[in-house]
């Protein structure tokens, strides 16, 4: 994209989906003098990703960029669990260079899925990756339930990152789902629950009331700011973090 194809974009963003309530938008537009784009849900940004070569490992996100650096940093995260998938960014970010992991990703609008592989470059032919269409407190209840807490197909990761524009998905930070959740993962597994801040770079009551929940659960807790102070990464785990 050439300089002018660039300023025009900037000046004119190109809607590229509404859906008929008018609720989810995908716009392509510039920052950070790249081209992006950006699904919105009510006019927040849900997901985003750059439309350029470096798209699939360079998060547009900060919350994004955060996760992707504890990732790097915490060795052995091959088996992923996340729970929201929107544009299904955070997958391609993980999956990116390493044959050798997976990923489940738990989404409860089984639309998010199509718009992603329409605009998003989903796809689902890539074997490591294993779609859920239910709602994600369903998905720990049933799984618990069923037995699959014993078997030894648990999680290394999982990612909290369920978001219906700004309202977050509560059920899956009650003390139930968040025990449950620990049952689930591999000694020295990671809980990474991306959460919005009141203002930027105030933690939020809802981190401080969840946080204070997870020490009771894991050995560990620690609340990581992401750059712009928009969010911050929540983590959780029996080993050192």
């Amino acid at each position: 994209m050439n300089l002018l194809e660039q300023l025009s974009l900037y000046l004119f963003p190109r809607t590229r989906f509404k859906s008929a309530d008018k609720h989810i938008e995908i716009r392509d537009t510039i920052e950070n003098g790249r081209a992006v784009r950006l699904l919105l849900c009510d006019n927040v940004r849900e997901s985003g990703m750059y439309l350029d070569k470096y798209g699939d490992r360079d998060p547009l996100f900060n919350y994004m960029k955060t996760l992707k650096l504890m990732v790097a940093h915490h060795k052995g995260l091959n088996n992923c669990l996340l729970f929201g998938g929107g544009g299904f960014v955070i997958p391609k970010l993980y999956l990116k260079d390493h044959p050798e992991r997976r990923i489940t990703v738990v989404e409860v609008d089984a639309g998010y899925v199509e718009l992603a592989k329409k605009f998003f470059d989903l796809d689902l032919s890539d074997k490591r990756i294993t779609v859920k269409i239910q709602d994600g407190y369903e998905f720990i209840r049933d799984f618990n339930f069923s037995g699959n807490s014993l078997s030894v197909s648990k999680y290394d990761l999982v990612i909290f990152d369920a978001y219906t524009g700004s309202e977050v998905s509560k059920t899956i930070l009650s003390e139930y789902a968040l025990k449950s959740v620990y049952s689930m993962m591999n000694p020295g597994g990671i809980y990474a629950l991306n959460m919005i801040n009141e203002a930027p770079d105030v933690i939020s009551m809802q981190t401080h009331m969840t946080n204070s929940i997870l020490k009771t659960i894991f050995r560990y807790t620690r609340i990581v700011p992401c750059p712009g102070g928009g969010n911050c990464i929540l983590m959780a785990s029996d080993r050192k973090i």
